[in-house]
């Protein structure tokens, strides 16, 4: 086993699923930060970026090589960051690598005896469903959703996480639940909804979504570490915009329908991989019922200070995406 050497005030972090925006944000802010001495990064595929003070190794998440490596650095912190986001019609696989992954990340860091983790999970992880309290606080039950795969996997994750975190109380150890990450460099599952010629919403139901800027997520993230959060923490500003007010944001028409045609189209577009939808049918229940989370534990006593609310996250994502905004 290496000897960890690190300098006074400074630290070491490891990164898994080091490519994507999200994780290269991290990275940049890394490369900024006084207090880290230097980072490590693993992902399928290679990160854009360049660091000065991130190495970057390919690896799959499920290789056991990844434990061998991660207990050689012996790193002061380690943030799992890989996972599949955009639903892919192979769920089988989908959920080999969020959840048999964050099994060979947890077994990482029990190895390696790190004493600092966070895990990007998500509010999807509540579920969607008719009866859930408006806002979701952390002390709600996770509702693992019975169809939609991506937020099956993460509340099994967090299940994973929460027994290890019993087991390991000597383990400094948080969860953080985004909403829907928008910003400029967003291209995800939720933003062609808003993105069509024709603004589509539910006739049956009023709903109301919350988003989070990618810069926020990366520094709600940091906020965490650096103040020694323990357990969950919603990631979300603490306003909302209705399905109607986005799409008149961007000055579109509009149309209602019903659940029925909504299910349809979602399962339509998905089967026959059609661009205009990265969502399967399973999705519709985050469309048509609340999960709004409510932010004060990271905004109240943690004292994180969000830089933008729901609507001008959306604002940025329009005006990135060539959207004029009306009003």
């Amino acid at each position: 086993m290496a000897e960890k050497k690190e300098q006074k005030g400074k630290k070491t972090v490891f990164i898994t699923g080091m490519s994507g925006y999200v994780r290269s944000l991290l990275g940049r802010e890394l490369d900024r930060a006084e207090w880290c001495e230097r980072f490590w990064g693993m992902d399928v595929k290679t990160p854009l970026a360049k660091y000065k003070k991130g190495e970057f190794l390919r690896m799959d998440i499920n290789d056991p090589a990844l434990v061998t490596w991660v207990k050689e650095l012996q790193p002061d912190i380690l943030v799992h960051l890989a996972f599949v986001l955009n639903p892919i019609q192979d769920e089988k696989l989908m959920s080999h690598i969020n959840i048999d992954g964050s099994r060979n990340t947890l077994a990482a860091i029990e190895e390696a005896g790190i004493r600092k983790a966070l895990i990007v999970s998500s509010a999807t992880a509540y579920g969607a469903f008719a009866d859930n309290p408006v806002p979701l606080k952390e002390s709600d039950p996770i509702r693992p959703h019975p169809h939609f795969s991506y937020a099956r996997d993460k509340a099994v994750v967090e299940g994973l996480c929460a027994e290890f975190a019993e087991k390991h109380p000597e383990i400094v150890m948080s969860i953080v639940r985004p909403v829907v990450i928008y910003g400029p460099h967003v291209d995800n599952y939720l933003s062609w909804l808003f993105l069509l010629p024709l603004g589509l919403l539910p006739s049956e139901h009023e709903t109301h979504l919350q988003f989070v800027h990618e810069d926020d997520v990366v520094g709600s993230i940091l906020h965490i570490l650096d103040n020694d959060g323990r357990g969950p923490y919603n990631v979300a500003p603490a306003d909302h915009m209705s399905m109607m007010d986005i799409h008149k944001l961007a000055g579109r028409s509009v149309i209602g329908l019903p659940d029925w045609v909504m299910m349809r189209l979602f399962g339509w577009t998905w089967k026959l991989k059609l661009p205009i939808a990265k969502v399967p049918e399973t999705f519709y229940d985050y469309v048509r019922y609340p999960w709004l989370v409510d932010n004060s534990r990271l905004a109240g006593e943690l004292g994180y200070k969000f830089q933008y609310s729901t609507r001008e996250t959306v604002e940025i994502m329009f005006r990135a995406k060539n959207v004029s905004i009306k009003g």
